[in-house]
């Protein structure tokens, strides 16, 4: 009997080698993933939270990228070991932990990001009313962590390392393990329960966001088109407009017109002074300032609706693989384990951990000094040189 037991856990072994080698791909996958992930969400931690200014912004993307290091750091290890022991991973406090650390920061991430599409609707299609401040951006982003742990404890619940039968290829049957959820009868209304609400969250956050970045994205488009008609019409500035404008900025002060009305009346002149300043303000106020306050509004946008497009698309193939196993009813795990592109199918949401950071670097030049200066002091006259050339190299 010890010596049948002896073989069969040998035999275990070996298929698990087997597996191991099979599964190089994902394994690969996984570790560029990881490696990625963490060295670029560190360095966008570290820049967010001590190099830059304290502002909306930067707290939320300092809050996507805390979430994505989260997922770095402890989800992927765990999964890299879950496919190094493909047959057999026992470990069912590391399975407990990785399945729910990976809806924690999945749902945080989605929080997050619907915080910052509300906020980009505010600031591009409702801007004269109240907008996040940093204190305010803080407070949403403290709520996303007990939001989350509310939602994905469950998951330490259901998900346990389960015992499955083993095929070898000489039809010897064997007992492993998987990190799945529990196949207890007692369990199967609470799991349907549980999946059938996330798969209900993804659909009307994905909605939500959609919505919003659509109601964004035509607001851009009616500004761009209105900018592009103002630079096209021009007014011709008659001489006596251009000494009222230049000594109400010069002097700050409508006596001009105050003197020209006495004779209808001081009251009338006064209001007539106040009217002229304010078209004059009018016409002051969209200066380069604020031309620059827009573009970095709309630099930041961009990137924000690219980091939201990334995390939807990342979780499609993870969804649509997790509903076809869970409708397919079988676990072959010879079929499975062949399909290679099957196991990177169902972990592609770490994409979006691993691509955050990159998306940051692309758009932000001062970040990518940060980074050159980091990893490449000999590069430090260059990145200065461009940054001082850069007119909005920050989000």
């Amino acid at each position: 009997m010890n010596n049948t037991t002896i073989n069969k856990d040998a035999l275990l072994e070996q298929l698990n080698n087997k597996k191991a080698v099979l599964m190089i791909p994902a394994f690969v996958y996984l570790v560029v993933l990881m490696l990625a992930g963490i060295i670029g969400n560190v360095l966008i931690c570290y820049y967010y939270g001590f190099k830059s200014r304290r502002s909306s912004d930067n707290m939320f993307i300092l809050s996507v990228a805390m979430y994505d290091l989260i997922s770095c750091t402890l989800s992927i290890p765990i999964e890299i070991v879950d496919i190094r022991f493909f047959c057999n991973f026992p470990y069912a406090g590391a399975c407990k932990v990785m399945r729910f650390v990976n809806y924690f920061a999945a749902i945080g991430s989605a929080f997050t990001l619907i915080v910052i599409a509300i906020d980009r609707y505010r600031k591009i299609c409702r801007p004269f009313k109240k907008q996040f401040r940093s204190k305010e951006a803080k407070i949403a982003c403290g709520i996303s962590i007990p939001f989350s742990l509310l939602l994905s404890w469950p998951a330490a619940v259901f998900y346990t390392s389960v015992p499955v039968d083993v095929l070898t290829e000489d039809g010897i049957e064997l007992q492993g393990f998987d990190c799945t959820t529990t196949k207890e009868a007692s369990y199967k209304i609470y799991l349907w329960i549980f999946n059938g609400f996330f798969l209900l969250c993804f659909i009307i956050s994905t909605f939500i966001l959609f919505v919003l970045y659509g109601l964004v994205g035509r607001a851009i488009l009616f500004i761009y088109k209105h900018n592009k008609s103002q630079i096209k019409y021009t007014r011709p500035k008659s001489s006596i407009s251009h000494t009222v404008e230049s000594h109400v900025t010069d002097n700050n002060s409508p006596n001009v017109n105050v003197n020209k009305r006495k004779t209808n009346g001081e009251t009338e002149g006064v209001s007539e002074a106040h009217s002229t300043r304010s078209e004059i303000h009018t016409k002051i106020v969209p200066n380069k300032p604020n031309e620059h306050a827009s573009i970095k509004t709309m630099k930041f946008t961009t990137v924000m609706f690219v980091i939201t497009t990334v995390f939807i698309v990342s979780f499609l193939p993870h969804l649509a693989l997790s509903l076809w196993l869970a409708f397919q009813g079988t676990y072959d795990w010879e079929t499975l384990s062949g399909l290679v592109a099957l196991q990177i199918g169902l972990r592609s949401y770490f994409l979006n951990s691993a691509i955050n950071p990159l998306t940051y670097g692309f758009f932000n030049s001062k970040f990518r000094s940060f980074f050159y200066m980091t990893f490449c002091p000999c590069c430090k006259r260059l990145t200065d040189r461009r940054t001082v050339s850069s007119s909005s190299g920050t989000l």
